[in-house]
């Protein structure tokens, strides 16, 4: 009989908990905060995703909106960074003698919906089960602007203007790549709240694209006179970088059309660090505290 009154205990307490829970208004909250730690690049440059070497400096701006629930969110990013990449990295002998290398800034705006795993709030201000801390993952649209560059004789050149693949020559039927794309970032971390108002978390976010140019490789060698005559002799140099590029005297090139990248492949990115993240509440429609 003690067992059935514990048991009849419990499920009247928990009852009246939820009960409690389910009349409470959830208190709609902006969050405002940053990212602070790097960016990452994987593609031709970088097959083996190589950590190390491809790590350059990146930060955030984040804005998010909770207006749902203590699990969802809409947030609002702006992303600045830079990464580079090397052949000189490289384990293989055919990327090696390859020997091209690229650094890339790249500015992207994006809009992301973000689903938390537990119930979760900065400060717990919402009663109920409230986790200090959860998983999180979040998904959306971006756009970006990105820039490639290569050094060449202690001079770094914008590569879009080179055109080292032919893009737009009156030989080469190849497009050029737009410097504004759009992607789809995929992330996921970890947060937890520190006091009323202030929480601190991991991330990490890739971004999946839709272009292959992000550093510069993609298809084949070209005919380096052809760029030579209309890019200039900066172009024709960054297009074949090839250690054991050979040039008979009637200007046979050893790489002609062979390959340089891989186009079945896009490039990818990446923002990862930690988040700073403030909480600034509505003071709209609250009702009283008792």
């Amino acid at each position: 009989m003690k067992v059935f009154k514990l048991i009849a205990l419990i499920v009247i307490i928990l009852k009246c908990h939820f009960d409690v829970v389910g009349q409470t208004k959830f208190l709609k909250h902006t969050e405002i905060g940053l990212l602070i730690g790097g960016m990452h690049y994987a593609g031709d440059l970088n097959q083996r995703f190589n950590i190390i070497h491809n790590l350059g400096p990146g930060a955030s701006l984040l804005i998010q909106r909770n207006s749902v629930d203590t699990r969802w969110g809409w947030r609002n990013t702006f992303s600045a960074g830079r990464f580079s990449a090397s052949d000189k990295y490289s384990n293989d002998s055919f990327l090696e003698n390859r020997n091209l290398s690229v650094r890339t800034f790249i500015a992207e705006v994006s809009s992301q919906v973000v689903f938390n795993f537990f119930s979760y709030e900065i400060g717990g201000v919402t009663p109920g089960f409230q986790f200090p801390f959860t998983p999180y993952i979040f998904t959306g649209g971006a756009f970006y602007y990105f820039n490639p560059k290569a050094e060449l004789n202690g001079t770094y050149y914008k590569l879009r203007n080179m055109d080292t693949e032919g893009q737009g020559t009156s030989v080469y039927q190849r497009k050029r790549a737009s410097a504004v794309q759009f992607a789809i970032p995929l992330g996921i971390g970890i947060k937890a709240s520190l006091n009323k108002k202030m929480g601190i978390g991991i991330e990490w976010g890739l971004r999946k694209l839709y272009t292959d140019y992000l550093d510069d490789v993609s298809m084949s060698y070209v005919y380096p006179p052809v760029l030579l005559r209309e890019r200039g002799k900066e172009a024709a140099a960054l297009s074949d970088r090839s250690l054991n590029l050979v040039v008979d005297e009637n200007e046979n090139y050893s790489n002609l059309y062979r390959q340089r990248g891989n186009s079945k492949t896009k490039d990818w990115y990446s923002f990862v660090g930690v988040t700073l993240v403030w909480r600034i509440d509505d003071n709209r429609g609250r009702c009283p505290s008792y």
